[in-house]
C-alpha cells in the first residue's frame, strides 16, 4: 500500500533549473518545508572521531561490517557509499539511520556490505577511511536491485558479489583502468580531475533536498535525502558516482554522433514521472534482526530515456 508521506513529499517538490557540465545534467529538487534532520553523515562523525566502522572479528566477513556510534546524534549512511581500510574496500548495501549512543553506552550496528577490491583481504588499517565518493551509478543501481531480491526472498541484505566484481571488471577495462587489486577506487583515482570539474560544476541550493541525473540525455535517477542538510554533505559524493558513469558515456559519444542534450521540458516530465512512481511504492519491514533498531530505507526509481 503507497504510504501518505511518499505521496505527499512527491507533491511538495519543486524541480529547479537543470545544471549542466559537459554530458551531465543535474536537476535540483526543492523541499521549502523541510527542516534539517541535525543527524550526522558518515563524513562528519568519522572526521569528529564520532563513529568508527571495522570489521567484524580479526578474521573478517566480507558482507558485514561493525558500526560504533559514539554521537548522541543519529547518523545517516547512504547506499553506495564506499568505505577504504581495512581487509578490503566495501560499499554500503542500505540506506540506513542508524540509532545515536545513549552514554556511557555506544550506539553499536552491524551493516550489509558488498566488496569493491576483489583481490584484496588482507588489513590496511583497523577501522575504514571514509572517502568522497558514492559508488558510480549504475553499479549502485544494480547492487540496490540484487539486495531488494535477496529482502524478497529470503529476508537477507546481501547483494550479489559476483555481478558486483564483474562489474567493475568490465568497466574497469572500458575505461582502460588498471588495479592490482581489481579495486573500483582506482577508476575514481584516475579519472580524480574530470570528477572534481564535475564536482565544481554544480552547486547547492537552499532548501534543496535531493537531485536528479540524466548522463547525455537520458535519465539515470534520483536521490532524495531527509533534510537540506545532508543534502549539502552528500551531493558532491553524489555528483562523482553519476559523473563517473558521465565520463565513460561521453568518450563513447566521442566516437559516435553526440546526442542532443534532452529539452528542459523532456527531463523534467521524466524526473516528475519518476517521483510520481516513487510516491506508490510500499516499504517492506523485511529486515534481519540486527537491523530493527535501526531505520532502513532504499526507493529505488528505475531510469527511462528521455533521449528523443
Amino acid at each position: 500500500m503507497p504510504t501518505p508521506e511518499l505521496a505527499a513529499l512527491s507533491s511538495r517538490l519543486s524541480i529547479g533549473a537543470p545544471q549542466v557540465f559537459r554530458n551531465l545534467a543535474v536537476l535540483p529538487l526543492i523541499d521549502g518545508t523541510a527542516p534539517a534532520t541535525d543527524w550526522f553523515t558518515l563524513d562528519h562523525a568519522i572526521d569528529r572521531g564520532l563513529a568508527e566502522i571495522s570489521e567484524i572479528s580479526e578474521h573478517g566477513s566480507v558482507p558485514q561490517l561493525r558500526l560504533l556510534n559514539r554521537a548522541t546524534t543519529p547518523l545517516f549512511l547512504l547506499d553506495g557509499e564506499e568505505l577504504v581500510g581495512a581487509k578490503q574496500n566495501r560499499i554500503l548495501n542500505l540506506t540506513i539511520l542508524a540509532p545515536a549512543a545513549a552514554p556511557p553506552v555506544e550506539a553499536r550496528l552491524d551493516i550489509p556490505v558488498s566488496c569493491v577490491e576483489q583481490g584484496r583481504w588482507s588489513w590496511r588499517s583497523r577501522h575504514f577511511r571514509n572517502t568522497e565518493r558514492v559508488i558510480y551509478s549504475k553499479l549502485r543501481r544494480h547492487n540496490s536491485e540484487s539486495v531488494s531480491v535477496s529482502m524478497d526472498r529470503e529476508g537477507s541484505t546481501r547483494g550479489d558479489q559476483g555481478r558486483v566484481w564483474t562489474d567493475i571488471s568490465m568497466k574497469s577495462a572500458r575505461m582502460a583502468v588498471h588495479s592490482d587489486t581489481g579495486a573500483a577506487s582506482a577508476l575514481y583515482e584516475h579519472f580524480g580531475r574530470d570528477l572534481d570539474e564535475f564536482v565544481a560544476g554544480v552547486k547547492i541550493l537552499p532548501s534543496q533536498v535531493g537531485a536528479a541525473f540524466l548522463v547525455s540525455g537520458r535519465f539515470a535517477g534520483l536521490d532524495l535525502l531527509g533534510g537540506p542538510d545532508l543534502m549539502v554533505g552528500l551531493l558532491p559524493k553524489l555528483v562523482r558516482s553519476y559523473a563517473l558513469d558521465a565520463v565513460e558515456d561521453g568518450d563513447a559519444d566521442d566516437r559516435r554522433d553526440r546526442p542532443e542534450q534532452a529539452p528542459v521540458r523532456e527531463a523534467e516530465a521524466a524526473v516528475r514521472a519518476a517521483l510520481d512512481g516513487a510516491a506508490t511504492l510500499s516499504p517492506r519491514p523485511a529486515v534481519p534482526r540486527q537491523l530493527a533498531r535501526a531505520r532502513t530505507f532504499a526507493y529505488v526509481a528505475t531510469g527511462s530515456s528521455v533521449r528523443r
